[in-house]
């Protein structure tokens, strides 16, 4: 009976640790995107949190940097690891995939989660869970530096979002030749441009 007592205490401290997260992780949030949008304009303060995004997934995968795997098809575990890391629970689903688009070969990593804390029970006119999106190009950007001979570029976006009405959100990460230049993005992705028009970034 004891050591029954312990476990169902130990699965209420873990649950009521997460509900502390997540509540502090979307006020937290909230606090920050609203802020920068008041004082910056939607565009201006968007772009903001984005890019304070990108330096945590950079300095976050600077310290990962001796035990980085260089398989491309890991970036399906990294962004799986990363989210529920950040998060505090697994994404609802995530894919990965390769492709081409006018001969040139990119590949795709979307992530998605119907339960998330960056934007949970907030209303909003644009898509808000932009510093995790921006963490995700930066992450992903210096795995590519540090891993891949071709150095890939990346770009990282949230597509849906909670907050404005979708199902789920959703991050899409793209990943490019390095010699792709960003107009070829802009004209063949455009979706990827119409909340932050951040592109590709160089460490």
């Amino acid at each position: 009976m004891k050591n029954w007592l312990i476990v169902q205490a130990s699965k209420v401290k873990k649950w009521t640790g997460e509900k502390v997260m997540t509540l502090t992780m979307t006020k937290l949030n909230q606090l920050m995107i609203e802020s920068f949008v008041e004082l910056e304009g939607p565009n201006a303060g968007l772009k903001r949190a984005f890019e304070g995004g990108m330096t945590l997934g950079h300095e976050f995968m600077m310290e990962l940097a001796a035990h980085l795997e260089d398989k491309i098809e890991r970036v399906l575990a990294y962004g799986e690891g990363a989210w529920i890391m950040f998060s505090g629970h697994a994404p609802t689903d995530a894919s990965f995939r390769e492709f081409e688009v006018d001969g040139v070969k990119i590949y795709e990593y979307i992530l998605n989660d119907a339960n998330c804390p960056w934007c949970k029970n907030i209303e909003f006119p644009h898509r808000f869970c932009q510093f995790p999106a921006g963490a995700y190009q930066g992450a992903a950007q210096t795995w590519s530096l540090l891993t891949q001979d071709n150095g890939l570029k990346v770009l990282s976006r949230e597509i849906k979002c909670k907050a404005v009405g979708d199902e789920f959100c959703e991050w899409k990460l793209l990943f490019f030749p390095k010699d792709t230049p960003i107009e070829f993005a802009k004209e063949h992705f455009p979706e990827m441009f119409e909340d932050v028009d951040t592109g590709y970034i160089e460490y």
